[in-house]
């Protein structure tokens, strides 16, 4: 301080700007800094929740296969439930802005990993409760700071994290809706305009998620590549869903063939969100 006394009014308001501009630097690296802390912990959690996403609908598949009478589905549920309580422990090391959420997602879990103690109706109300959870929580990370921090190539996360996801989630359902319609050999009025209504918002939601991204300016070829086999697998799935459960009230299909059908088009649909997370550490590596 009497350094600074001594100075001139010239070089004492020199002096001035040259500390506030190492401050301003300062702070804007710290801002910079949190700024990159935080898209990690974001991108990390999206990733792990998309591992849940995909576990708790194939629980939700495989549980209510076995609740409809196919007993050849119970060793495949304990393998995707050792997959949950292991995603669910991955969870307790996270740092998130969210630890509420991510923890009554695993209360929910806990109640929930017993499926057998459920009855059909209330087996499938549950799952859908924890998984749409689940999506309103990666909707909610996804918006929480702008993951592409203006990088023009990664403008159709957007897509990913709203269409992508809820088509993968209403193919999800009519897998297991259609995999114990399956199970059970016979389908009810009810249950039929259910998977009708399921039907159009997979059609709906994907085609338009496909249409964007083909779309995407500058789209990288594997995403592009990947567009293609969704699709595929999509449209096959659909039409599986109109010859074999919807044009008669008997199915057509065995359990297990439209649970492995659904599943090729349910982990196609995620496989965009692989790519888009690929895509976001590849631009903004952690």
């Amino acid at each position: 301080m009497p350094e600074l006394l001594s100075l001139t009014p010239a070089a004492l308001i020199l002096a001035l700007l040259l500390c506030a501009a190492a401050l301003l630097w300062w702070l804007h690296g710290r801002a910079r800094r949190q700024v990159s802390l935080t898209l990690t912990q974001n991108t990390r959690q999206l990733a792990l929740l998309r591992q849940l996403l995909t576990s708790l609908q194939r629980h939700r598949g495989l549980s209510t296969g076995l609740l409809s009478g196919d007993e050849s589905m119970r060793s495949k549920l304990t393998d995707v439930r050792t997959d949950l309580d292991r995603h669910f422990a991955t969870a307790q090391s996270l740092t998130s802005r969210h630890s509420e959420r991510w923890q009554g997602l695993a209360d929910h879990w806990s109640r929930l990993r017993q499926a057998e103690n459920l009855n059909l109706a209330n087996n499938l109300t549950q799952h859908n409760q924890i998984i749409r959870n689940a999506i309103y929580l990666i909707e909610d990370i996804a918006l929480e700071q702008d993951l592409s921090q203006g990088r023009s190539e990664l403008s159709y996360l957007p897509w990913i994290w709203r269409d992508v996801i809820l088509a993968a989630e209403w193919a999800g359902q009519a897998r297991a809706m259609g995999t114990g319609i399956a199970a059970a050999e016979a389908s009810s009025p009810g249950q039929r305009v259910r998977m009708r209504f399921l039907h159009q918002q997979i059609t709906q939601l994907s085609h338009g998620a496909f249409e964007r991204l083909k779309a995407q300016e500058g789209s990288n070829q594997a995403m592009t590549a990947q567009v293609s086999r969704s699709q595929t697998a999509v449209n096959t799935f659909l039409h599986s869903v109109d010859q074999d459960l919807l044009s008669q009230a008997r199915p057509t299909t065995s359990a297990q063939a439209f649970f492995n059908q659904a599943t090729l088009a349910v982990d196609e649909l995620l496989a965009l969100v692989d790519l888009a997370l690929e895509h976001l550490n590849r631009v903004h590596p952690q």
